[in-house]
């Protein structure tokens, strides 16, 4: 469920150089905007979202902890009686996931690039040493 448009900025500041893991944290967030038995806390959630609120004021300023806690000890309580194979299983998911965001990424990278076309730096590029005596 999806009430605004999503920012396309990181959610945090630290994750500008990696938009695999800041789409990551983005859908995290957006989660926990969908399973928030607050609804003032779901709000600012989408706000958080929509680029209005900072991640950062959000969890510090308000009931944040206690709010998600519930469900925080529910999915500590669940893998502690994970078997060793479902965590591992748990984790190659995660790790599968996170590759995905990477692969996304890359290709999404690809495709703006190639739109862009010929940015003029090819001539500096193929221009070769500056030791050569072409130069």
């Amino acid at each position: 469920m999806r009430d605004v448009q999503p920012n396309q900025e990181p959610l945090l500041g630290v994750l500008r150089d990696d938009p695999a893991l800041a789409a990551q944290l983005r859908k995290s967030v957006q989660m926990l905007a969908d399973k928030s038995p607050d609804p003032a806390m779901r709000g600012l959630l989408l706000e958080v979202l929509g680029g209005q609120k900072s991640l950062r004021d959000v969890v510090t300023t308000t009931n944040f902890p206690e709010v998600f806690r519930p469900y925080a000890e529910a999915a500590v309580d669940e893998a502690a009686q994970m078997t060793e194979d479902e965590k591992e299983a748990l984790a190659a998911e995660g790790r599968r996931q996170i590759d995905a965001e990477y692969e996304a990424t890359r290709s999404a990278a690809g495709r703006l690039e190639s739109e862009e076309g010929d940015d003029g730096d090819d001539y500096f590029r193929n221009r070769g040493s500056i030791l050569n005596t072409g130069w």
